[in-house]
């Protein structure tokens, strides 16, 4: 049984992601500059500045009700279409190259539409109560957002980095799982397996929240 306001959601505590080998549906270790060992790269305040918000859509299914006879005969249950709109304050721009698939020319440049690589995420927040929330998306692409730059005065302008995950299904046609980490058997080297694809190495080493 969940202890006392163990529900709700209060704030973002990090997010991670891993590059996929999209055959095998694993980690690649080299994908992301700065990832652990296991190819999982994970958004800390120290490098990256932390995430700012990730916001949740789509995570319920489409319903439309069926008219008959002048009233609803029946309703119509679709798929969810979930999508992730993530800020992160200052990823760094090696990273976010790596999970937009824009490639690098040697000389520090980047192509800069870059092209769809699949991308595992993990997002956490925390019941009202400390418990861990986990969002796991088993693949997906990220996309970049607009830019728009403006003018310092007695103040920085500064501009986040805004950031779509679209999730797709895996052969079960599911597209990932919530996990509490107050739930018995929970362990955190079961979203490492299922997420990400991997059997954890050790634990997260790149950098501290």
């Amino acid at each position: 049984m969940a202890k006392a306001k163990d529900g709700g959601y209060v704030g973002v505590s990090y997010a991670r992601f891993a590059l996929l080998d999209a055959t095998t549906g694993k980690a690649l270790t080299s994908g992301i500059p700065g990832a652990d060992a296991n190819g999982i790269y994970k958004v800390t305040t120290s490098k990256d500045g932390g995430v700012s918000s990730a916001a949740l859509s789509g995570l319920a299914p489409s319903v439309t009700r069926i008219w008959g006879n002048n009233s609803v005969a029946d309703i119509s249950v679709g798929k969810a279409q979930p999508s992730v709109a993530l800020t992160i304050n200052f990823l760094s721009h090696d990273v976010l190259a790596a999970i937009l698939g824009r490639e690098a020319d040697g000389k520090g440049g980047y192509d800069l539409e870059g092209h769809p690589v699949d991308v595992a995420v993990e997002i956490v927040s925390e019941t009202v109560a400390g418990g861990g929330i986990h969002f796991g998306f088993y693949d997906g692409y990220v996309t970049a957002g607009d830019l728009s730059l403006g003018t310092n005065n007695e103040n920085e302008t500064r501009v986040n980095d805004a950031l779509t995950f679209t999730p797709f299904a895996n052969d079960d046609n599911h597209v990932g799982k919530i996990y509490y980490d107050g739930e018995t058997g929970f362990d955190q080297s079961v979203i490492d397996k299922e997420i990400f694809g991997v059997t954890p190495a050790s634990s997260p080493t790149n950098g501290s929240n």
